[in-house]
């Protein structure tokens, strides 16, 4: 469960109709800008990372994420989703344009029609129509959930390793900074899910821990020459006030955030409560196997002075009925809890700034 955020992640296009528009072949090309290559329909076994050159930074268009904020801020308090158009050259992934996906009353057999036309109109117009990723808001930073998970990793399939997700928070943004986050699947988790074995051993066996799970990768924003003159020209003539940044009322932010952080303590202590019943199982399924070869071995040992055939004293089916809780969830909520850290850290540190500054200003006064 999401603490505070509605389930926002679109319905999911298949393979072949999600990644571009009909007629845009883009392998037939010799050109360094390329779109994200569609892997094979059946993956099974196959490496998507093979052979693909991870991008290190994505390039985000002003306009691209003007259309971000504005349909985030636009459905508050509700989250929404949508698609990032763009292309990967040179190792960057060139986001240039977006549009949101259907709202969650809207999400029909109609999903698929809706991005192919959507994809359709911007190569008409000849803009950028290939699919990159997608983006989401989020409330308090909340977005290392199952839904998040299972949705990138099926763009990630679909689109190859280099998809990514933005991640904007209006909240943390209505606090004078711009929090948007670009994040994609590691290939170790990658390979771990797509195997389904969310064990404690294969997490050991693979290094899977809450900090491997999805990886960051920078930001940067770019626009256009003319809008970069525009906007050198008119810096020194429109003075913005930012005296809202020395306002000390951030109890509200960080309140909030020690809520969701405890109501996740309990989502874990939950998680934790069950992988101990399972543990107890265990042993008293390993206490019951110990006693049963005993038997068995007490009566081969009768069986061998009679010359009778002997009884197995193995069963390697004996503990198929205890199974291991999955532990995907434990680990997304660890991972949801050190953002919570990470946030309370933050501005509990821009807090002690601000209170610092006003103890001396009100010392000369």
């Amino acid at each position: 469960m999401a603490w505070g955020l509605a389930d926002t992640t679109p319905t999911l296009a298949p393979a072949a109709t999600a990644v571009a528009a009909p007629g845009n072949d883009a392998s037939g090309s010799s050109s360094p800008v390329r779109a994200l290559a569609p892997v094979p329909e059946s993956t099974e076994g196959v490496d998507i990372f093979e052979g693909v050159n991870p991008v290190t930074s994505v390039a985000l268009e002003g306009v691209a994420l003007l259309q971000i904020i504005k349909h985030c801020h636009e459905s508050l308090p509700g989250g929404v989703a949508g698609s990032l158009l763009g292309m990967d050259k040179d190792q960057v992934l060139e986001v240039t344009n977006s549009f949101p996906s259907l709202p969650s009353s809207e999400r029909r057999k109609g999903t698929d029609e809706y991005q192919l036309d959507m994809m359709k109109s911007l190569r008409e117009v000849g803009m950028d129509n290939n699919k990159v990723g997608w983006y989401q808001s989020v409330a308090m930073g909340t977005f290392c959930t199952a839904s998040f998970i299972e949705h990138q990793y099926q763009n990630q399939k679909a689109l190859g390793p280099n998809a990514i997700c933005l991640i904007y928070d209006s909240a943390e943004t209505s606090k004078g900074s711009l929090s948007l986050r670009a994040v994609r699947l590691t290939k170790a988790f990658m390979d771990t899910y797509r195997s389904g074995a969310f064990t404690k051993e294969s997490f050991a066996k693979t290094d899977i821990r809450s900090a491997t799970v999805v990886e960051e990768i920078p930001v940067e924003l770019r626009n256009s020459d003319i809008v970069t003159c525009w906007l050198h020209q008119t810096k020194d003539s429109v003075s913005a006030s930012s005296f809202e940044r020395l306002d000390l009322a951030t109890n509200a932010y960080l309140e909030n955030s020690l809520k969701n952080m405890s109501l996740w303590a309990d989502e874990l202590a939950q998680e934790h409560y069950k992988f101990q019943g399972f543990e107890r199982a265990l042993s008293k399924q390993r206490a019951a196997y110990q006693q049963w070869q005993n038997r068995q071995r007490e009566e081969n040992k009768v069986r061998r002075e009679n010359g009778d055939k002997l009884v197995p004293e193995e069963d390697p089916n004996f503990f198929k009925s205890v199974n291991q809780p999955s532990r995907l969830e434990s680990l997304l909520i660890t991972k949801q809890m050190n953002t919570y850290c990470e946030h309370i850290n933050r501005y509990a540190g821009k807090s002690i700034q601000k209170l610092f500054l006003a103890a001396k200003v009100h010392q000369n006064e």
